[in-house]
């Protein structure tokens, strides 16, 4: 036992005894660095299921998001044609409407200077009337027949009156 005891004690048998625990320490630290590799090998290859899903729905967003674009892009062009197409239909229709109110105008200008006059005339005649009629009674000797003759100049200067009031509304 001595001997053996010795044996331990020597410094042989320490080396021996660190070259042991060495290696178990080696074997232990190689057992881990195997479990965490092949924990960061699985995570790799996971990430990289990941990252070639996330561009592959990528890829297909990218293809929607272009098709979407040339859609609007046709949309805008057919809205600016519209847009041109009532600009110019607005451009017109506001010619039209100043040519139309220059017309009216023109017309409404006319018809008050034939109202005006036809009104004059319209007042000359009563008043040329009245007078006839005073003097039809003045002259109480004035036979039927005349009496009858003034009213028809008088029914048919109103006739005359009426007819150019007409035909002045109408131009």
């Amino acid at each position: 036992l001595p001997a053996a005891a010795a044996g331990e004690a020597s410094p042989v048998g320490k080396v021996l005894q660190l070259l042991s625990d060495l290696q178990t320490k080696i074997i232990s630290e190689g057992e881990e660095a195997a479990k965490t590799y092949t924990a960061f090998s699985e995570w790799c290859e996971e990430r990289s299921k990941n990252v070639a899903y996330e561009i592959k729905t990528g890829k297909a967003e990218v293809a929607e998001l272009k098709a979407s674009i040339a859609a609007e892009t046709a949309a805008i062009s057919s809205l600016d044609a519209k847009l041109e197409d009532l600009a110019a239909s607005t451009a017109t229709n506001e010619a039209d409407l100043k040519a139309a109110s220059a017309i009216r105008e023109r017309e409404a200008k006319d018809f008050a200077a034939s109202e005006k006059e036809l009104s004059e005339i319209i007042d000359t005649l009563q008043r040329a009337i009245g007078i006839l009629e005073r003097e039809m009674q003045k002259t109480g000797s004035a036979s039927f027949a005349q009496l009858q003759s003034a009213s028809s100049v008088a029914e048919a200067l109103g006739v005359l009156v009426q007819a150019a009031t007409l035909s002045a509304a109408d131009a």
